[in-house]
């Protein structure tokens, strides 16, 4: 008898790991909102961290993260078009080397 098809698309453990699923998906939200917002050059900067006023953006392009953060008023406004964004004030870029 085959094994039964499961939809793990709702699927959420419980504990620290179900949070962890919770945010990704958060995140995945914002980030698909936020590209509406941002400007072509900074639309492989993905918002991975949200922690009181500070939004913390990563990115694989070094160059890219040192323009992002030269302008990062750009960054401010897009984030301050998404109404639970609204209260950033403070952006961060960070570079991930790993890829």
């Amino acid at each position: 008898m085959p094994k039964e098809i499961k939809n793990l698309s709702n699927f959420t453990p419980k504990g620290a790991l179900g949070q962890l699923f919770t945010q990704a998906r958060a995140l995945n939200h914002l980030n698909e909102e936020l590209s509406k917002y941002l400007p072509e050059q900074f639309k492989s900067l993905s918002l991975c961290v949200v922690n009181d006023d500070v939004a913390t953006f990563i990115t694989h392009n070094q160059a890219l993260a040192f323009r992002a953060q030269k302008q990062n008023t750009i960054l401010l406004n897009a984030l301050r078009q998404i109404e639970s964004l609204r209260h950033i004030e403070k952006v961060i870029i960070k570079v991930n080397l790993k890829n």
